[in-house]
């Protein structure tokens, strides 16, 4: 016979089992052939009620019903069954809690005999995930009657409170370490109370502290609780408890094992030998280094919580601390019989610092600062001068971070109020494991000496402020200056003086390159090398402006004038000699250019006053009408003063030909106009040259203005010249007229033709043709440049 719900059964009959989530939808749906309570359509409504209240509530609750309590409960309740869900559905109350049932049943049999029973957090011994676990309930049984007014079950509201007990126990027994710990100034009492304590509380085998040596390959067990076991006591390898395990505590990780049989990374040799086989440990890790490990261990594997590994990692963290205390004040009492016999010893101030220098513990000030007796918080305020307490927690953060030795010099205040220096250095003391307990330091009243310094500083200071003035006017000199001791070697010398010896190197001997340095005595003799300034200087003469030829190695040479000036020490002993050089070639070139050009001049005047008096002579000669003679002799008078006019701007040492042939034809040309075109390169025309080529510019120029290209509104003139490659070097220079009247050969040669093809042509030393072509005038010159 089918037992679960059928689709042709009446819907409304078994409204009760509507709802109910995943509980409600098993029910409808579960085989209960097997279930003492049979199918739902013949369960009576008394239980229906009852089932129908269950699986609206939110609340874990569970009802047993009929002789045998056959078992129904809601999804709330589910979840305390565990792995039992779904099994329990409908199963005989014993069989689902028959590893309780000692403990529930008085409670059951007063509930199914009428009389409703209460019990909070009771503890039961429970097995529904597969393994026991101690759990605490706070429940109800309630009597159920059915029709008839019989009891015919029970009904169960239910809250578990194993969280709650077990986080009141374990809040409990950390206050209670907490109270005990605090009055234990003794490491061992301290371990010793932490580790019996939560032995007992965790009901474990073995309980212990082992600490690793400095080898990092073994640990020393001391301390210990036990219950059932033998201790562990003594050195042990760390690799005998098996690799993975120690590494996970070297990176800080605890190790928890639930049970050592199912772990076949472990090595079960070790822990059988220990009688143990499940544990948990927490690596205590200092500075990146593993030092030390709580251990707890069990004989049986033992389901370790969530809230059991947390506890014993607060305990280990609770443990070392108060350790820690317990021996940083031991090492504190025995820093503090040192510090006595130190302070005893020593006439210097002595003090202690806390770790990480927030606190003075005690100063010793020996007169020299205020003293203090207790711990002060203030004392950076109240010792160290306001501008040098940066420098100070400068240097102390470095030797905290360093663990290293604080040493400074700076500014304090004084038992007297004034403010004065010391040398201050204090040495960190350390613990085994290498953390700063306390710093000990000495200072020593450095007052005198600092100032002492400071004097001497402000003296030094003010000396290389006076050399560097001394040595930047010497080096932006433009004499040159050197500095010759009294062995003759040069052994100062400022840029000036080291453009005449470039390839020197300084310090370096006078007589090095003398020989490049040329003077004559009045009788003309070439001067030796005893005679020149800075040797007579050391022998302790002053010697003034020596004028010197100096010629490099590449043959540049330059005038200067030389002095020699002896430097004489608080004895009056000659100890050296200062040189000195003035750059006097421009003077002399300048010089030179003035009697060359006086000379240039002379010349030039007796040349314009013959070439002057043969215009005069020529052009009055061959004039019609004294009016033609001034105006020809006007004209060329002004070319030749236009010619003078640019050798002039050029210092008489030449003109460019472009320059000459712009000023020829300047008076002819019109700005309105494009009739005068000049072409050729950059030709440099010497003075003589110049001048002729000039007269025959202005001759051409002035017969073209008269009779050719110049005289109408249409004639144009070319000027090109070029430079042939011969050597020396010739000017081919050349004249065309085009586009004026017609040209016709003249009937007799003027006074400008003449001009032009043999004055001019003799002063050139070259050849000038003019040529007469019906087009225009063409006139050519080939003559040597130079």
């Amino acid at each position: 016979m089918d037992t679960r719900l059928s689709s042709e059964s009446d819907p409304t009959a078994l409204d009760f089992l509507s709802g109910g989530g995943e509980t409600g939808s098993l029910m409808r749906t579960h085989d209960w052939s097997a279930s003492p309570l049979g199918a739902p359509s013949t369960w009576p409504q008394s239980l229906r009620s009852v089932v129908g209240l269950i699986l609206g509530s939110k609340f874990p609750m569970f009802v047993a019903w009929g002789p045998e309590l056959g078992f129904l409960y809601n999804d709330a309740y589910a979840e305390i069954l565990g792995a039992k869900h779904p099994r329990a559905l409908g199963a005989r109350f014993h069989d689902v809690w028959s590893e309780i049932w000692p403990d529930i049943s008085p409670l059951i049999e007063a509930a199914l005999a009428g009389e409703a029973t209460y019990r909070e957090n009771l503890p039961l011994l429970m097995n529904r995930k597969g393994f026991d676990e101690q759990t605490w309930f706070t429940f109800s049984y309630s009597p159920v009657r059915d029709e008839s007014g019989r009891v015919a079950g029970m009904f169960c509201a239910v809250a578990e409170t194993t969280g709650q007990v077990l986080a009141e126990r374990r809040q409990a027994f950390r206050i209670g370490l907490e109270e005990t710990l605090r009055v234990l100034s003794d490491p061992r009492a301290v371990m010793t109370a932490a580790v019996e304590a939560l032995g007992q509380h965790l009901g474990a085998n073995r309980v212990g502290y082992s600490e690793v040596q400095a080898d990092d390959e073994t640990i020393v067990c001391e301390t210990c609780f036990v219950d059932g076991v033998e201790p562990l006591v003594g050195t042990y390898s760390l690799r005998a408890f098996g690799p993975d395990s120690i590494a996970r505590q070297r990176k800080g990780r605890i190790d928890v094992c639930d049970d050592l049989a199912a772990d076949p990374a472990q090595v079960h040799a070790t822990w059988a030998a220990i009688e143990t086989r499940a544990f948990v440990s927490v690596p205590l890790v200092r500075a990146g280094r593993f030092t030390a490990s709580l251990y707890v261990n069990f004989r049986d594997a033992h389901r370790w919580s969530t809230e059991e590994v947390e506890l014993i990692e607060d305990v280990a963290a609770r443990t070392w601390s108060a350790v820690e205390r317990a021996r940083a004040e031991g090492a504190l009492a025995d820093s503090e019989k040192r510090f006595r016999a130190f302070v005893t010893a020593s006439s210097d101030v002595v003090y202690r610092m806390s770790p990480d220098w927030t606190e003075l513990r005690q100063l010793e000030g020996r007169g020299l600062l205020q003293d203090a007796v207790g711990p002060n918080e203030t004392w950076l305020s109240s010792y160290v001068h306001p501008d040098d307490q940066p420098q100070v927690m400068a240097a102390i953060h470095e030797a905290i971070r360093a663990k290293g030795i604080f040493e400074l010099e700076h500014r304090v205040r004084r038992a007297d109020g004034t403010f004065g220096w010391i040398h201050s250095r204090a040495l960190p003391i350390l613990r085994e494991d290498g953390e700063v307990v306390e710093w000990f330091g000495a200072a020593s009243d450095v007052t005198a000496r600092r100032q002492a310094e400071e004097s001497i500083e402000g003296l030094a200071m003010q000396l290389s402020q006076e050399r560097t003035r001394l040595a930047t006017l010497i080096e932006n000199l433009t004499v040159g200056v050197a500095l010759v001791d009294a062995q003759g070697t040069t052994v100062l010398a400022n840029p000036a003086f080291r453009r005449y010896r470039p390839d020197a190197v300084i310090p370096s001997r006078v007589a090095e390159g003398a020989e490049q340095w040329i003077a004559h005595d009045d009788q003309g003799c070439r001067l030796p090398k005893s005679q020149y300034p800075s040797a007579r200087a050391l022998r302790g003469e002053l010697v003034k402006g020596v004028e010197f030829l100096h010629r490099l190695p590449d043959g540049q040479e330059s005038w200067t004038r030389v002095s020699g000036i002896p430097i004489r020490d608080s004895a009056g002993r000659v100890s050296g000699a200062l040189a000195v050089i003035v750059d006097i070639d421009a003077i002399k070139r300048s010089e030179e250019h003035q009697r060359l050009l006086i000379n240039e001049l002379n010349h030039r005047v007796k040349n314009t006053l013959a070439t002057v008096q043969s215009i005069a002579r020529q052009t009055l000669r061959n004039a019609r009408t004294m009016d033609d003679a001034k105006t020809a002799l006007e004209g060329r008078l002004l070319a030749l003063s236009r010619a003078h006019d640019v050798l002039t701007l050029e210092n008489w040492e030449g003109a460019e030909l472009r320059e000459i042939a712009a000023q020829a034809v300047e008076p002819y040309s019109n700005r309105g106009e494009d009739r005068l075109h000049l072409s050729g390169p950059k030709v440099r025309l010497p003075p003589r040259m110049a001048l002729a080529v000039a007269m025959v510019l202005q001759e051409l120029a002035t017969n073209a203005v008269k009779y050719g290209a110049l005289s109408n509104a249409t004639g144009e003139i070319r000027m090109n010249w070029k430079i042939d490659g011969t050597a020396p070097a010739r000017l081919r220079f050349r004249w065309e007229e085009s586009g004026g009247p017609p040209v016709q050969m003249p009937t007799r040669r003027g006074f400008g033709s003449r001009l032009i093809e043999r004055s001019l042509a003799l002063d050139l030393d070259g050849d000038v043709r003019i040529e007469f072509a019906s087009t225009g005038v063409i006139c050519t010159v080939d003559a040597p440049i130079g």
